[in-house]
């Protein structure tokens, strides 16, 4: 049976962890909610994009054509892998990471970029080869970031170096719901990236484009790109910290549940060493009146 002091030192240390997972909770709730704001920031303006893209090609037909809008024979396939720094945040990373590397074994991967310690570390240790590892850019993701890296994977597409790009990243529903996804984003496939495949009839309405639908084309389907790959960071760094919201919000009332049994624990040993200090006290008492 352990010592009172031993239960002490135990309530003692249990509240100090529990203060640190209370605080991780706070921190991961508002880094959330920020990230949860730049989701739907982004959303208003790439699915716009993509409605105008979807129109462009509806009512011009044949006349407008993209690069990134058509199939390729080849197979060589890029891949951007988004996972954390650290864990600490439930099966967010495994969950991820699990499906990231099914997708690079069934695939012909030319090149592997990743974002997060914990993506570049899995998949070297799993006999990967990582080409780039943007270690912190999932943290505070900007659109500067992800013009950078898109700028990097139109290149090699233009080159002929790959012939596919793949995202995987967890994408963010709400706190409760999140989910590993792999999106092919080169070719570009409106239809899986709005989750609309309805095209618009070309008798709907009539829409000038200057200075041409091909220019227009030219600027907007690169951006969807940015767009993209600035939300899957953002959905990424939201899941994130919604997994690692709940693993500490779990771990504190863990804490709270040990404190409880702990106490009941540390009051029973403390009333029975004063129930035995007293038996010691009129027991010695009986013995003196005894002698006396």
């Amino acid at each position: 049976m352990p010592a009172i002091t031993d239960i002490k030192y135990h309530i003692r240390s249990v509240k100090q962890t529990r203060q640190i997972t209370n605080a991780m909770y706070l921190i991961s709730a508002s880094r959330m909610r920020r990230a949860v704001k730049r989701i739907e920031q982004n959303r208003a303006y790439f699915n716009h994009a993509a409605q105008t893209v979807r129109d462009i090609l509806a009512h011009s037909g044949s006349d407008a054509v993209h690069p990134y809008l058509q199939k390729r024979q080849g197979a060589n396939a890029a891949f951007l892998v988004i996972a954390g720094n650290k864990g600490l945040a439930g099966s967010y990373n495994h969950d991820v990471l699990g499906l990231a590397e099914k997708s690079i074994r069934s695939e012909n991967a030319k090149k592997i970029f990743v974002v997060g310690d914990m993506a570049a570390n899995t998949l070297k240790k799993h006999g990967f080869t990582v080409d780039d590892s943007l270690v912190h850019m999932g943290d505070n993701p900007s659109i500067a970031q992800a013009r950078r890296l898109v700028s990097t994977i139109t290149d090699m597409y233009d080159a002929r170096e790959i012939d596919e790009f793949h995202v995987v990243y967890t994408r963010f529903y709400n706190s409760l719901h999140r989910e590993p996804v792999d999106t092919v984003l080169l070719p570009v496939e409106l239809c899986s990236l709005i989750n609309e495949c309805e095209v618009p009839s070309p008798e709907s309405f009539s829409m000038l484009y200057d200075p041409s639908p091909e220019e227009v084309l030219n600027v907007l389907v690169p951006q969807l790109l940015v767009g993209y790959v600035y939300g899957a960071l953002v959905h990424a760094n939201a899941s994130e910290n919604s997994a690692r919201m709940t693993a500490m919000e779990n771990a504190t009332n863990s804490a709270d549940e040990m404190i409880e049994k702990l106490t009941v624990q540390y009051n029973g040993m403390r009333q029975l060493n004063i129930t035995n200090e007293l038996a010691e006290i009129v027991g010695g008492s009986s013995t003196f009146r005894e002698k006396g």
